[in-house]
């Protein structure tokens, strides 16, 4: 394989996201490596004189972006599916066109998938039943996701082939909705209750997978993105297909993006059976943390609160997993040596995840476990405190600020509460390391929005939730990249431009340092480079 020549990167305004120097104008890269880093000078001098040389013209570099919560296998298979979504669909009846057209090139009894219904933003602000499915089709079973992905929807065809009737109990953490006579409407609450209907649903070939994994891939690097922590391989009961593809496209030289395999506990328990868990791969794809679920989603009314939801007095939703099984599942793969990522949103799920995780670390104290309460959406203050003592990493989904900010003020929690979604600068405050995710395809995934957003917690209706939960733009960076990359246990291999690591950057039109915060969002990303390769855009 020809070698090729050293490049130097010269005349740039580059953000190391190092202490020390935290702002240089040159760098090198050798092979997929970072070489010398410092001014232009002393990099000219570190590298041989044949070097290929690239005059940044004073534009801003930054690490490669690390989502540490997303879903991008998941996205991936959006792309093949019914955009349900508002504002695409205004109306239920926009929905269920949608749904008819796809049934008329659809062969009979084959499964129809959909993602993105909104109860809360579609104009007559309710649920889809089974009877507005039927409408769409009668001979196909229907299954469309709700936009947070705890929900979902189907017909009376996909019912009656998951066996679903009004004797059927709820599963354990799910729900099947009934109406008043008790005959189930279609909407099933939680994945326990959708597996029922997934079971039956075929996964698509492998080589299908495949094609709609790069896709996904080169939507992210549009983006900055460099490295994701897949956030729930297995979720839909393809797992070991995804898992599957990864390493296929991998071993073809295709798999241009670093991917840290979160795996739901069902299908991890298989894998760390065999002796292998978190951390062992190869630079392009690791496994990850081992997924819990403790709640679902504010939105959905189905995350777990202290205080009842605004909009259900009274009701206060529901933990996922009893606390005794949730502390004897932290304890043995805290025991494994794994990593944990728990998803809670609300605070009563947060601080069942806490008991948990210090049980498990009092009974095997365990440096440097790393484990993440994914979302953390809630956490108070003393919640904050008990995971910087415990060691635990918050993930936090700040992008509900600006895509539900205004309806959890006015419909799920009220100013008071909705004021301390996300908090930041507590967070900051208790220097506590944090990193903050799109949960994308639940919100479009764009990291320059979601530091946007955490600088200026603003909501689509222009509202500023939360003024003290604000952070600076370099926190927020530092989130999606140095810190980043410490949730995946990889701080020393990639997330800052230092000589040895891996040369994962990006080029902006501008520097959001400077900008004027609101003029982040509209920060262009001009070239995306993995491994020292572009994957998105050009020098």
């Amino acid at each position: 394989m020809r070698m090729l020549k050293d490049r130097i990167f010269l005349n740039g305004n580059v953000l190391t996201m190092e202490l020390q120097p935290p702002h240089v104008s040159a760098f090198g890269v050798v092979g997929d490596l970072f070489g010398a880093v410092g001014s232009d000078t002393d990099v000219r001098h570190l590298h041989p004189p044949d070097s290929d040389i690239i005059d940044l013209k004073g534009k801003t570099v930054i690490p490669g972006l690390i989502e540490t919560h997303n879903h991008l296998s998941d996205y991936a298979m959006t792309l093949m599916q019914i955009d349900c979504s508002t504002p695409v669909n205004r109306t239920l009846s926009d929905v269920v066109g949608r749904i008819r057209e796809k049934a008329k090139e659809t062969n009979r009894n084959e499964w129809i998938k959909g993602w993105g219904f909104d109860d809360t933003l579609i104009a007559e602000k309710r649920h889809l039943t089974r009877q507005d499915l039927d409408k769409a089709s009668s001979e196909n079973p229907v299954f469309i996701h709700h936009i947070s992905g705890h929900l979902a929807y189907v017909n009376s065809r996909a019912l009656q082939i998951a066996s679903i009737e009004s004797a059927t109990p709820d599963p354990e953490g799910g729900k099947i909705h009934r109406d008043e006579t008790g005959i189930p409407t279609g909407l099933l609450v939680e994945e326990s209750a959708q597996a029922l209907a997934l079971k039956h649903i075929p996964v698509p070939a492998i080589s299908d997978i495949k094609k709609t994994l790069q896709h996904a891939i080169n939507h992210y690097h549009q983006y900055g993105i460099t490295s994701v922590h897949d956030g729930s391989i297995g979720y839909y009961r393809d797992g070991p297909e995804l898992l599957t593809a990864y390493r296929e496209l991998e071993s073809e030289g295709k798999l241009t993006i670093r991917i840290y395999a979160t795996i739901i506990a069902d299908l991890y328990e298989s894998i760390y059976r065999i002796g292998l868990g978190t951390r062992f791969g190869s630079k392009f794809l690791k496994l990850g943390s081992v997924k819990l679920f403790q709640d679902g989603s504010i939105q959905a009314l189905t995350a777990a609160l202290k205080n009842p939801y605004l909009n259900r007095p009274g009701f206060h939703g529901h933990v996922l997993i009893p606390q005794g099984t949730l502390n004897a599942l932290v304890k043995k793969y805290h025991e494994a040596g794994l990593q944990i990522a728990i998803h809670a949103n609300g605070d009563r799920a947060i601080e069942s995840v806490l008991e948990a995780i210090e049980k498990a670390y009092e009974a095997h104290p365990r440096q440097d476990h790393r484990h993440m309460i994914i979302h953390c959406q809630l956490a108070s203050q003393d919640h904050v405190r008990r995971m910087n003592r415990a060691g635990v990493i918050p993930s936090y989904f700040i992008n509900h600020i600006y895509y539900w900010g205004d309806r959890h003020i006015a419909e799920f929690l009220g100013r008071r509460r909705a004021q301390t979604l996300d908090p930041l600068g507590s967070t900051v405050k208790e220097n506590l390391l944090f990193t903050l995710h799109s949960d994308c395809p639940v919100t479009p995934v764009n990291p320059l929005f979601s530091i946007y957003t955490a600088v200026n917690r603003i909501t689509r209706k222009g509202e500023v939730l939360g003024e003290t939960e604000r952070i600076s733009v370099d926190q927020a960076l530092k989130s999606f990249t140095i810190q980043g990359a410490y949730c995946s246990f990889e701080e020393r291999l990639k997330g800052s431009i230092a000589p040895q690591k891996l040369a994962d950057f990006v080029i902006l039109s501008d520097n959001p340092l400077t900008v004027h915060p609101s003029a982040i969002k509209d920060i262009r990303i001009e070239a995306t480079v993995v491994g020292g390769r572009i994957v998105y855009g050009t020098y």
